[in-house]
């Protein structure tokens, strides 16, 4: 074999990493040895009916598939960690994505926890419905519901509650209701501790009760 051919040969698959990035469309060049390549196409995760979209990185380590050993014809696979940027873990139990500003997805499948950490917003819209089923959930902040808010069992609070009638200037409660410990109040008026003026043997109705 001539040189050419040997060239065409060891071009034919080679390793390197990004050194330049395009975004639209989608195209790097990649720095093999001492050269770097023509603006080329990157394969991605998908890009049928279903479309993922995930850009490469500077210095990202890619493997350059070239027919016939062209490499203005390559096209760019990514995925191989190097020592610059390594794997986020070595763990065989693990999925794990890590971003740039420390945002990270992980599941591990032996134990079946999955978290998200590192985000600052999170939104999740749809059109129907949605359900969250588990035996139990913890909310650690503040909680805004938008909506009616419907629940099926006790309701439990231990830090409070305050709150104004909503539509129609009125809040009805249905049942039975017990008060235990405390005071309660309407209109500055102690229920169960008060007394009334204008008290008479007879007949007359009371003054209305002393605050």
């Amino acid at each position: 074999m001539d040189a050419d051919h040997n060239r065409l040969i060891a071009t034919l698959i080679a390793t390197g990493t990004v050194a330049e990035i395009t975004y639209r469309p989608l195209r790097v060049r990649v720095l093999i040895g001492q050269r770097v390549t023509d603006w080329l196409p990157c394969i991605q995760p998908a890009a049928g009916k279903v479309r993922i979209w995930s850009p490469l990185s500077l210095d990202e380590q890619v493997t350059v598939f070239a027919p016939s050993g062209d490499l203005g014809n390559g096209i760019v696979l990514r995925g191989l960690p190097s020592d610059a940027i390594p794997s986020p873990s070595d763990n065989p139990d693990e999925f794990v994505i890590d971003f740039p500003d420390g945002a990270r997805v992980f599941y591990n499948h032996a134990t079946g926890a999955l978290s998200a950490t590192g985000l600052k917003t999170a939104n999740v819209e749809g059109s129907e419905s949605a359900t969250v089923d588990f035996p139990k959930a913890n909310f650690t902040g503040d909680v805004h519901v938008g909506g009616t808010l419907t629940v099926e069992k006790l309701l439990t609070y231990n830090g409070g509650m305050s709150g104004r009638s909503g539509e129609g200037g009125k809040t009805v409660i249905k049942g039975d209701i017990t008060h235990e410990g405390g005071k309660l109040s309407s209109n500055g008026v102690v229920v169960d501790d008060h007394d009334h003026g204008g008290v008479q043997r007879g007949g007359e109705n009371t003054d209305g009760p002393n605050k």
